[in-house]
C-alpha cells in the first residue's frame, strides 16, 4: 500500500484558503490600518485642523454661562434682561458705566431670581453702586452651600431666595438724586 499524504486542507479546499486570505487582508485594510481612515475633508493619514476661534469667543467649561444683560437707565429704577441660571451656584458681576448725564446718589443693584419665570425673589443683598462716568462696580454672589453632614432647609419666603432659579436679573434703584442717563455695560459669569 502506498502512502497518501495530504497537504493543507486538501485539494478541494484550496479556493477557501485564498478567499479567507483575501477577506482578512481587506478587513485589515479597512478597519485596522489607520492610514486607510480618511477624515472628513482630509487626506488619508492626515489629521484635520480645527478652525480658529473668533476673537470674542471665550472657552468656558461646561455649566458656565456668560451674559451681557441689557439695561437702559434713564431714571430712578431699571431692570436688566434676564439670563438662564438654572445650573448656577455663583455669579460674578461687573457693571461699567459710560458717560453719565446728571447726578446719581444712593444707588443699588439687587439680584432677583425666578423659579417659574414670572415671580421674582431677591437673591442676596443689594449692593451699593458708584454711578459716575467710567466707574467700574464688581461683586460676587455665592449660593449658600449646604453642610456636608446635614441637609439645609431654608425658611419659607415669598420675597427672598437662597439659590439661583431658572432666570436671574438685576434691578437698579436710586433712592437719592438721579440724572437723565447712565449708560452701563453689565457683564455676568454664572457657574
Amino acid at each position: 500500500m502506498g502512502s497518501k499524504t495530504r497537504s493543507g486542507f486538501g485539494a478541494g479546499e484550496n479556493g477557501f484558503k485564498w478567499g479567507l486570505l483575501v477577506l482578512l487582508t481587506v478587513l485589515f485594510g479597512l478597519f485596522l490600518n489607520p492610514r486607510c481612515w480618511q477624515p472628513e475633508g482630509g487626506r488619508p493619514g492626515q489629521a484635520l485642523a480645527l478652525p480658529a476661534a473668533g476673537t470674542n469667543v471665550q472657552q468656558r467649561p461646561t455649566g458656565v454661562v456668560t451674559d451681557t444683560p441689557a439695561i437702559t437707565i434713564a431714571g430712578a429704577t431699571a431692570d436688566t434682561t434676564s439670563t438662564p441660571s438654572t445650573t448656577a451656584h455663583e455669579a460674578q458681576i461687573q457693571w461699567t458705566f459710560g458717560t453719565v448725564t446728571g447726578t446719581y446718589t444712593t444707588c443699588t443693584a439687587q439680584a432677583k431670581t425666578s423659579y417659574d419665570g414670572s415671580t421674582w425673589l431677591t437673591l442676596g443683598s443689594a449692593v451699593s453702586l458708584t454711578v459716575t462716568t467710567g466707574a467700574v462696580n464688581a461683586w460676587t454672589i455665592l449660593e449658600q452651600g449646604a453642610s456636608e453632614s446635614a441637609l439645609t432647609t431654608s425658611a419659607v419666603s415669598s420675597t427672598a431666595a437662597l439659590g439661583f432659579g431658572q432666570l436671574t436679573k438685576f434691578t437698579f434703584t436710586c433712592s437719592g438724586a438721579y440724572g437723565t442717563s447712565a449708560p452701563v455695560t453689565a457683564s455676568v459669569i454664572y457657574r
